[in-house]
């Protein structure tokens, strides 16, 4: 088996902060082979941009010890040591490696000839880690502090792009600003998420409009969870998972929109069994139809005479063809856990038009809209929100002390912390009981989406101008539909 020179070359920083690529270091190994073993086969091991200090899965590196392991390698050269390995510890394995295959010596342009089980070399390894350390250390302190200083992180954001400011003192300083195309997208999603869509309709609608993710990707339902969620969209910064504090930025949402879509989007569909039980649709959930084909279930049409929800199936009426039918099912409970019973029915198709129908005609109307506009919960949600954003900041304080010798014990650290989470569970379960914000909504483009909307973006635009519709006993004597038995009970008239 002929054995070979390994060339190994991964990318170097030079003193200048500048650095020397592979090619390079692949014609500096080619030379040293050739003026130094003249005549063997050279082989040449490449990483390019891969880190050796933090880790990274080096394919080229992995392939050269597979080499060494064969017997396949007589000579090593590389720009320095710590191109091979700058961890302590994976130094020493690999010399082991080395050692074991009969290589004892490693050829550097910068390090002479290093002896893989010299003490000199492990000497190298450790100081390479140490300094790794301390230069992570300093990169986290740096991050942390313009973190703190609201100044926005390295990546890029949808609704923004990077930009320098000049501060008081005259140093540069880097924000976001407003992309406006951009930022009236994720507006016009946060007003369809109150508003029921779904978010695979949503950005369908977005890309239609010829609209692409933050790197040039495509927009998909997690893309649009994720545009008006994060909290860079509210001003906010977040360093290592966790806000911790204002950005220097413009905020595309207001706080009020901004929770009130993470609230939506964070609370799982709940299910009500036919013995009363109900359950929340988790990710095992995901995919399955739960079998709902008609507009007013769910708790929307109710029977006027138990006050249970209605169901609907198909049903066969007198030798007609069979038709949606809504009816009192045996099986619901009235609201004081008594059994209702099969008391009324009616046609289902003519229901859900006339309601719809009932719908548009009174969304005509300025005064409806005003009465509908009206939030009696606005001051309680506001209130709500900033003690959220107070808890927000005692986080980022009760950080401080910890990290600061003396101030907090690990138990009072704990207390306080489980203090913080408790307080911010009651807030978020309150505002999870007030109903949402209502937004500005476009009627005339509602209007004309309405053919294309899903069954679920109808019932929940329905449920944002409607509390519930109560069917009543039919008048004897009365065949067909007949509209003075509905009753529909308006939100916030």
């Amino acid at each position: 088996m002929t054995r070979c020179v390994a060339v190994y070359c991964r990318l170097s920083p030079r003193p200048d902060g500048s650095y020397e690529g592979v090619d390079l270091q692949e014609d500096w190994g080619r030379e040293y082979a050739a003026s130094v073993w003249p005549g063997v086969p050279v082989e040449v091991f490449k990483d390019k941009g891969v880190s050796a200090a933090k880790g990274d899965h080096r394919p080229d590196f992995e392939r050269f010890r597979e080499w060494v392991a064969a017997g396949r390698i007589v000579h090593v050269w590389t720009v320095e040591q710590t191109r091979l390995e700058r961890r302590e510890v994976e130094w020493f394995r690999l010399a082991a490696e080395l050692d074991a295959a009969g290589i004892s010596e490693v050829h550097t342009k910068r390090d002479g000839i290093v002896r893989v089980r010299d003490d000199v070399a492990g000497i190298k390894a450790v100081l390479a880690a140490g300094e790794v350390r301390k230069l992570t250390q300093r990169v986290n302190d740096r991050l942390a502090e313009n973190a703190a200083s609201g100044q926005p992180p390295g990546s890029h954001a949808f609704g923004y792009r990077h930009a320098v400011i000049e501060g008081e003192d005259g140093a540069k300083i880097k924000t976001y600003v407003v992309v406006e195309e951009e930022a009236a997208a994720i507006r016009q999603a946060a007003e369809w998420v109150l508003a029921g869509w779904s978010l695979a309709n949503i950005a369908a609608e977005l890309r239609a409009r010829g609209l692409r993710g933050a790197h040039g990707g495509e927009l998909r339902p997690q893309s649009v969870r994720q545009m008006v969620t994060m909290p860079t969209v509210a001003g906010r910064r977040v360093h290592k998972g966790r806000i911790v504090g204002s950005g220097n930025w413009e905020p595309i949402l207001d706080e009020q929109t901004w929770q009130a879509c993470k609230l939506k989007l964070s609370q799982p569909r709940r299910v009500v069994r036919k013995d009363g039980w109900s359950y929340p649709i988790s990710d095992a959930h995901r995919g399955n139809p739960t079998g709902r084909r008609y507009l007013l279930t769910g708790g929307l049409a109710v029977c006027g005479v138990c006050e249970a929800p209605m169901v609907a199936s198909m049903k066969q009426l007198r030798g007609r063809e069979p038709k949606p039918y809504y009816l009192c099912h045996p099986n619901k409970r009235r609201p004081n856990g008594e059994p209702a019973g099969g008391c009324i029915g009616i046609l289902g198709l003519e229901l859900e038009q006339h309601v719809v129908d009932r719908l548009w005609a009174e969304l005509d109307k300025p005064e409806f809209l005003d009465a509908i506009a009206a939030d009696e919960h606005a001051g309680r949600r506001e209130e709500i929100t900033a003690a959220l954003e107070k808890l927000d900041r005692l986080r980022v304080d009760l950080a401080a002390l910890w990290a600061t010798p003396g101030e907090l014990t690990d138990t009072e650290w704990r207390s306080a912390r489980r203090g913080i989470a408790e307080n911010e569970r009651k807030l978020r379960t309150e505002l999870n009981e007030l109903p949402p914000p209502r937004v500005g909504i476009d009627i005339a483009a509602a209007r004309a989406a309405w053919p294309d909307m899903t069954l679920d973006e109808e019932r929940e635009f329905l449920r944002l101008f409607i509390r519930r519709v109560t069917v009543r006993r039919a008048r004897p004597g009365t065949t067909g539909f007949d509209t003075g038995r509905v009753d529909i009970d308006w939100q916030s008239v």
